[in-house]
């Protein structure tokens, strides 16, 4: 119902305007109360269409959502670090990367993902902090600082990504994604081969084991795994090449 989504994204919107604006606020011993409409306003602005109150342009609400929410999380360590992603996250959004690089390199001196991951999981159904700085993974690499980006891709995938759990799909395919492009990318056909036994053990497989009835559409994860074929394959034909033309060729979806 696109009146009652209006009407949600409206209410969200009057409520953070208000919080802001409430004088009383500073009397509030825990407040908390308002991180799930930052965190739902954040979601909102990345996914659908609003309209920003007090004629603020959209760059300018995000902008301002993100510093709000940081400042309002303050001393409260995995708020705060998903604060800061949301931040980065706004920055990514309006092209502003080495503004959002260093506000993750802030969020990682305070992010442990063995204290801060599953309570985030729980918190607000993803580790938004782990996703951006798998993102930022292929930023890095970019902009030039490939060392840096490899350097970055081994941490995650050694001291992130097991923190989450195996059903967790979507998650593990958002960090895993940009992880994997990062690593195709490079020169050397070890990297993607690297790259594709990621994707295949922690994303393809167990999405075919789970017969389609996940998050994570089999058919996407069979594109992905013939992109990494490809790059690790050092130019030859791989063995199963034929089987993954024909899939393609008769999809449905």
């Amino acid at each position: 119902n696109e009146e009652a989504k209006r009407r949600g994204i409206k209410c969200c919107t009057d409520a953070l305007d208000i919080f802001d604006r409430a004088l009383a606020k500073t009397k509030l011993s825990d407040r908390s109360v308002i991180y799930p409409g930052y965190s739902l306003m954040s979601n909102i602005a990345r996914t659908m269409t609003y309209v920003p109150p007090n004629n603020m342009s959209h760059e300018e609400f995000e902008l301002s959502l993100g510093e709000n929410f940081v400042k309002e999380t303050q001393y409260q360590q995995y708020h705060q670090c998903r604060a800061l992603a949301l931040q980065a996250d706004v920055m990514r959004r309006q092209g502003k990367y080495e503004d959002a690089l260093s506000v993750i390199d802030e969020m990682k001196s305070i992010y442990n993902p063995h204290l801060h991951s599953r309570v985030l999981m729980k918190e607000y159904i993803t580790d938004h902090c782990v996703e951006i700085i798998a993102a930022s993974t292929f930023w890095l690499h970019h902009f030039g600082r490939n060392d840096e980006a490899l350097r970055l891709c081994d941490q995650v995938v050694d001291t992130m990504l097991p923190e989450i759990e195996a059903i967790e799909l979507v998650t593990k395919s958002t960090i895993l994604t940009p992880i994997c492009r990062t690593l195709a990318k490079q020169r050397q056909s070890g990297a993607a081969k690297k790259a594709l036994e990621l994707y295949r053990t922690h994303v393809s497989d167990p999405v075919a084991l789970a017969g389609g009835g996940g998050k994570v559409h089999p058919s996407m994860c069979v594109s992905i795994m013939i992109i990494l074929k490809c790059c690790s394959s050092g130019g030859e034909v791989y063995d199963d090449l034929s089987t993954d033309i024909a899939h393609m060729l008769n999809r449905k979806d």
